[in-house]
């Protein structure tokens, strides 16, 4: 009789741990998640500041090389694009962030770019970027 209080204790013990370690996972699984989420929508604004960065190049490229010159860029648009256009002097995308909100991804050229809505579809796209005769540069899906 004198061994069975001292064996349920050792169970408790073992149940008070197996508690309390699983509300210490409970806790690191819900800010993993919650910093995850933001994650993602960082990871979607870099990827569209580098596409918007790659085109704007391309513009400036052959813009300064002079009419009847052509480049061809590989971009990767992300996920979640709700805007994507190029015109002006500016290459835009919007994306969406957490909760609803956007944010806006905006890249100045030095060249008078051909007004052009781009593709907003998560894929890999080439664009065939020329300066033309009359001074602006035009954007070309292929």
């Amino acid at each position: 009789m004198k061994f069975l209080p001292r064996a349920k204790a050792k169970g408790q013990i073992g149940l008070e741990y197996m508690v309390l370690f699983g509300s210490i996972l409970f806790a690191v699984l819900g800010i993993a998640y919650f910093f995850y989420g933001d994650f993602q929508v960082q990871n979607r604004e870099f990827q569209a500041r580098v596409a918007a960065d790659k085109l704007v190049n391309a513009a400036d490229a052959v813009a300064s090389q002079g009419v009847g010159s052509t480049k061809r860029v590989i971009v990767f648009f992300p996920d979640g694009l709700a805007n994507a256009t190029a015109g002006g002097r500016e290459v835009f995308l919007r994306v969406y962030a957490k909760g609803g909100l956007t944010s806006d991804v905006a890249r100045v050229s030095i060249a008078n770019i051909t007004r052009v809505n781009l593709p907003i579809i998560s894929s890999r796209y080439s664009f065939l970027v020329s300066f033309n005769t009359s001074g602006n540069v035009s954007i070309v899906l292929e």
